[in-house]
């Protein structure tokens, strides 16, 4: 790090934080342009006042009202934690600092009789840094994780407290093999010191930091200190190197030679709640499509929609350029219903993705599956699932809000890497280059010998 360099960004810094506090309120600080993908690991169980609680939020809030946070500067995300996980919002949730804001003014203090502490930290590396979710690989990942005692299973796991305290050190250690930084606060008389300098990365001395109570969690020094650490030393930190893999202008140029017949199935049941919620999926969808080159010699689009029954909304065939297949998506309207997403893979099967009804032969077939819950019939889900998969298709799932069921989106892709989950509607946008990259990953180039049916 140039030293001098170091010593003028924190000497600003110190300034403007003091300013600000003084004046105070914090106030967006110009220079504090440190992208980071930064996720917050909150406790919230009862040995924390209600008082304290609103003191630790305070302190959240504030450190974030002084980070520039947008859709390509900083990302946050957020998890609590007490007796039970309460995961809050993900890194595709909110794109401005004002929406963050308000999420984390509404996380609320579960007040739980446990620390389960490796919940939580599990949920960061498992759902938050997942591929997919909002995570960059190019920018450096930064975990806090503020609580006020040490981990604590209760009575909900077969854990001994020690065996408690060791899932917590197997966790964190997972997230800072994959090159996130942590940053562990204690707060109060009851943290176990060594657990925190287990929790956090190395050095000790920059990355652990213990404080007598709330009170001081909330002072300007405290704020200013892990400010300065995050803003200003990881700044000059190099960020994990990324897997190797192509720029984004290259995958869109890549995909404008995808040959390919894709179809989307899209759940439009009663869990959406309202029509403009699931025209934020018809949104997404429409954005995916400009990435393509629709045609009958290049890409293929179809798509259905679910609830009750399936409907055909388009065959692959039906339109030959992307301004009609975009009109087309926009055109669906929701009706609400239950969940038979087996009906919907078996009318994919037999009416979407079928040499009848015109998609190829020696072209990929593709299928994303967008759904914000469970299927209303898991085991007929599971059949059509396997006829799908000795076909040979090629099935994105991509899960939508806090009902999404992990496992059957396991289930439906043919790779883990082939699941992505967003924690609401509003987090699909981002997501949305990532999966046309890996869409692209399955090209088959013209020209080929293709077969019509």
């Amino acid at each position: 790090m140039d030293v001098l360099r170091f010593v003028l960004l924190s000497f600003v810094l110190l300034i403007s934080v003091s300013n600000g506090m003084a004046a105070g309120r914090f106030k967006r600080a110009p220079y504090c342009k440190t992208r980071i993908d930064l996720a917050f690991v909150i406790d919230s169980s009862r040995s924390i006042s209600r008082s304290d609680f609103k003191k630790q939020m305070q302190f959240v809030n504030d450190i974030v009202d002084f980070l520039d946070v947008g859709s390509d500067e900083t990302r946050v995300a957020a998890v609590s934690f007490s007796n039970h996980l309460f995961p809050q919002f993900g890194f595709n949730d909110y794109r401005t600092k004002t929406d963050v804001l308000t999420a984390i003014n509404g996380i609320k203090h579960s007040m739980g009789d446990a620390t389960r502490t490796y919940l939580a930290l599990e949920h960061t590396h498992q759902k938050l840094f997942a591929p997919g979710n909002g995570e960059r690989p190019d920018v450096v990942d930064v975990v806090v994780v503020l609580t006020d005692g040490a981990t604590n299973p209760g009575s909900y796991d077969r854990l001994t407290g020690s065996q408690g305290k060791q899932q917590t050190q197997k966790e964190a250690a997972l997230i800072k093999d994959r090159g996130a930084y942590i940053f562990a606060i204690g707060v109060g008389r009851g943290v176990d010191v060594k657990e925190l300098n287990g929790i956090s990365s190395d050095p000790d001395q920059r990355f652990t930091i213990q404080v007598s109570g709330f009170s001081e969690l909330n002072s300007d020094e405290v704020k200013q200190m892990l400010l300065k650490r995050a803003c200003v030393e990881i700044e000059t930190t190099p960020a994990p190197t990324p897997p190797p893999t192509t720029t984004p202008a290259q995958r869109v140029v890549e995909c404008n030679e995808l040959l390919a017949d894709i179809f989307f199935v899209l759940d439009h049941s009663s869990s959406l709640k309202t029509e403009g919620n699931f025209n934020k999926t018809l949104n997404f969808v429409t954005g995916v499509i400009d990435y393509l080159h629709v045609s009958p010699t290049e890409t293929q689009v179809g798509a259905l929609k679910f609830s009750n029954i399936p409907e055909m909304q388009f065959h692959l065939t039906d339109y030959t350029d992307k301004q009609d297949v975009a009109s087309a998506v926009s055109r669906i309207k929701w009706k609400g219903g239950n969940t038979f997403l087996d009906k919907a893979l078996r009318m994919l099967r037999t009416e979407g993705l079928n040499k009848a009804y015109g998609s190829r032969e020696n072209v990929p077939q593709i299928a994303v599956i967008i759904t914000d819950g469970v299927s209303t019939d898991p085991y007929a889900t599971k059949l059509e699932l396997k006829r799908l998969h000795t076909l040979n298709y090629i099935l994105f799932a991509i899960g939508v809000g806090p009902d999404r069921n992990p496992e059957e989106l396991a289930r439906i892709a043919n790779n883990p890497n082939n699941v992505f989950e967003v924690e609401s509607l509003n987090g699909l946008q981002a997501i949305r280059e990532s999966l046309v990259t890996r869409i692209c990953a399955k090209r088959v180039r013209a020209p080929v010998e293709i077969k019509k049916p």
